[in-house]
């Protein structure tokens, strides 16, 4: 092989494994006792807990009792006992390569929160978003559901109205079901209208009477029961996810249910994860969902 095709072959791989690097969150995602961190070699220590991100070039220290758990590409390390320990040479071989399966989906979640350079905040309208051409903004993504999941529809108006009409269609167009609330949302039941699994369906809100105010078509499916319960039982043989304490459970969940268009599930997933760490990583992956979900409104 020539010198400049070794060139060549050897940026390529310098750049791979540095995209990979980049593209690769670490996570600190519990600590027993006294735990203090450094962003870099020679920074300042400071006190620190779970669920934080940290950084490759960090430094973790430790005193004679604490412990400190880390997550990087679908690996969980433990830290036990008194000494400094540097992140990079932690996941020196996780840092190598680029996620792949499970540990991508999660990863572009946990970027497009700390605010790395995966995790694009994209969504089609046509997956149940809001869009802001509309008088009325639908808040409730919902892409794929199951006929006996509840749920509660929320929507937003640029002018207050007295009366709210609620319309679910199927995909040609014909009325399956309406009513006239007051609120700006309403809680049903899919399973007592009549929807049924495989099928398409779109809800509207519109004001009462011709010409009035209205939202635009949020489109959704209803599928099997077994099919959102695959997609959990493919989740929970990862063995991350198996490792895993409650919280970041939680986490996975709503990663891996958004990516499977079960959005409805996942939002009410980063919510409950949120609640569990208020002000923490689990917030901002709840408020990245959330630009996602109103990207488009």
């Amino acid at each position: 092989m020539s010198n400049r095709i070794m060139l060549f072959v050897g940026c390529f791989l310098l750049g791979f494994g540095l995209q990979a690097q980049m593209d690769v969150p670490i996570l600190l995602t519990k600590t027993y006792k006294k735990v203090k961190y450094a962003p870099e070699q020679g920074a300042r220590f400071s006190k620190v807990e779970g669920t934080k991100s940290l950084s490759p070039e960090g430094v973790l220290k430790l005193k004679g009792k604490s412990t400190a758990r880390l997550y990087c590409n679908g690996t969980f390390k433990e830290l036990e006992g008194k000494g400094n320990y540097s992140v990079a040479e932690l996941f020196e071989d996780e840092l190598r390569y680029a996620p792949m399966g499970f540990s991508n989906v999660f990863n572009d979640r946990l970027m497009a929160a700390i605010g790395g350079p995966k995790g694009s905040d994209t969504t089609a309208v046509s997956s149940g978003w809001g869009n802001k051409k509309f008088d009325i903004i639908g808040q409730t993504p919902i892409g794929k559901t199951t006929a006996g999941q509840p749920l509660t529809f929320r929507w937003q108006s640029k002018e207050e109205l007295p009366e709210y009409t609620f319309t679910i269609e199927d995909k040609s167009g014909k009325t399956l079901y309406s009513t006239t609330v007051s609120k700006k949302q309403l809680a049903l039941n899919l399973a007592e209208q009549g929807l049924e699994a495989n099928m398409a369906y779109a809800w509207k809100v519109t004001q009462p009477g011709e010409g009035g105010a209205s939202s635009n078509k949020f489109y959704f499916s209803v599928v099997s029961e077994e099919e959102k319960a695959e997609v959990m039982k493919a989740l929970q043989e990862e063995e991350a996810y198996q490792q895993a304490e409650p919280l970041m459970k939680k986490l996975m969940e709503a990663a891996y249910l958004e990516d499977a268009e079960f959005y409805y599930a996942a939002d009410t997933a980063y919510e409950e994860a949120a609640k569990m760490d208020k002000g923490g990583l689990p917030e901002e992956m709840y408020k990245a969902f959330v630009r996602r979900r109103q990207r488009d409104e």
